[in-house]
């Protein structure tokens, strides 16, 4: 049987302009997996003063929950959108694409390190994005395309895309 998946988000906001967002995923199920959420959100807490900084946070969290996993893996993607600037920073540890829309076009965004609490030092590299006007932006996890219906068909990278396609009206 599949892990059952406990993602945590989180919002920095900055000021009007700017704002990091985190989203982690812990891999198992029941009170062990929701005690590692609970460290995340208390590690968020501690990672405040570095919000424009995508790696740094990454590698604060690592630090944080290095030796304390006991088997398990915590995925997670950092977002930072600064609009005054007109561009966003993105860094993940072993997480899915961020996924841009942009003028009809989709883009899966790519900047991945190991998964959180793998190895004490851990490089987790920055990608860099200009902003547009009507850029969208949206950070995920794979338990929204694993998940299977009662025939045991998986959601899927494509049908996400899809939604994604027919809601581009929407504000």
């Amino acid at each position: 049987p599949r892990s059952t998946l406990f993602p945590y988000t989180t919002l920095f906001r900055s000021d009007e302009s700017r704002a990091g967002f985190l989203i982690a995923d812990v891999s198992g199920h029941g009170v062990p997996a929701a005690l590692i959420a609970s460290m995340i959100k208390i590690g968020v807490q501690s990672v405040v003063s570095c919000a424009a900084e995508p790696a740094e946070v990454l590698t604060r969290l690592n630090h944080i929950l290095s030796g304390q996993l006991r088997g398990m893996l915590v995925s997670a993607a950092y977002l930072w959108v600064d609009t005054e600037a007109h561009r966003a920073l993105y860094s993940a540890a072993g997480h899915p694409a961020l996924l841009r829309w942009r003028g009809g076009e989709m883009a899966h965004i790519e900047s991945n390190g190991l998964l959180l609490g793998v190895l004490a030092d851990c490089i987790y590299p920055v990608q860099e994005l200009a902003l547009q006007a009507g850029d969208r932006f949206l950070l995920c996890t794979d338990g929204i395309t694993e998940s299977e219906n009662a025939a045991g068909v998986s959601f899927g990278d494509h049908k996400l895309e899809q939604i994604i396609r027919d809601s581009a009206a929407r504000p």
